[in-house]
């Protein structure tokens, strides 16, 4: 175990749900040149090692208490859950913060 009690070796689970918003995410700014995606690749990398540490650092989702989000560049969210044994995390979404998100967050 490392700093924090965080195990070097965990990682957060990316479910497809976000990998298939990370790919979006990535196509759209990249219409506005190198620099956007880098600053959000840097950020969500950023994001899963504060997330790694401390998984309950993050305020939860009002409008579903099982998931938390956290706020990374460009405001978009990542909403993710804490498993209850192992402490893994588990990420659901990576959506702008201007959607209609509820409807999104349903599954």
């Amino acid at each position: 175990m490392g700093q924090l009690g965080r195990n070097k070796d965990m990682k957060p689970v990316i479910l497809k749900s976000a990998r298939d918003d990370l790919k979006a995410i990535h196509e759209y700014l990249t219409g506005f040149g190198e620099n956007p995606p880098e600053k959000f690749r840097k950020s969500f990398e950023k994001f899963c090692i504060q997330v790694t540490d401390m998984p309950n650092m993050f305020s939860r989702y009002e409008h579903d208490r099982n998931y938390r989000k956290a706020v990374i560049a460009f405001d978009y969210l990542v909403f993710y859950k804490t498993e209850d044994t192992g402490g893994g995390v588990r990420i659901y979404r990576i959506l702008h913060g201007k959607r209609n998100i509820e409807p999104l967050m349903q599954m």
